[in-house]
């Protein structure tokens, strides 16, 4: 466990995934890191990753996570986030409704010699739809 490995799921965050980034996620992460967060139709991997945050980009040009807790053990780092976007682009088919949507998500990543390996999430995606009107009623 070092500082550094804290330090580098926050440049994920703040450098990569929040303003777009996603050419920083080849120095970021390993040749062969894998996402056990999958999407289905996206591969699990640096490239997947890639195309899974350019779509939700896409679909929510502020797309973005706030860091609420992040902390460490071993190769271990565990982040706490509050995500949120507001959709004014096409998304999973949908048009825009410029609704916003604010939820919770929970992170767990392995690293090693300074890189993210794997990745496992977990994000509130149900409130997402909710909130975007996208299950009906």
């Amino acid at each position: 466990m070092t500082d550094s490995d804290e330090d580098l799921v926050r440049r994920y965050y703040d450098e990569a995934l929040n303003p777009g980034r996603f050419e920083l996620l080849n120095e970021l992460l390993t040749v062969d890191f894998v996402d056990h967060e999958e999407l289905r139709g996206i591969p699990p991997t640096r490239d997947g990753l890639k195309q899974k945050y350019g779509l939700l980009r896409a679909g929510f040009s502020d797309f973005g996570f706030t860091v609420e807790d992040l902390f460490s053990t071993g190769d271990r780092v565990a982040v706490r986030l509050t995500v949120r976007g507001t959709h004014d682009g096409e998304f999973m088919g949908r048009p825009s409704t410029g609704r916003q949507f604010v939820v919770a998500s929970v992170g767990i990543f392995r690293t090693a010699d300074d890189r993210i390996v794997e990745h496992w999430g977990v994000f509130d995606q149900l409130a997402m739809l909710g909130q975007l009107g996208a299950l009906g009623g």
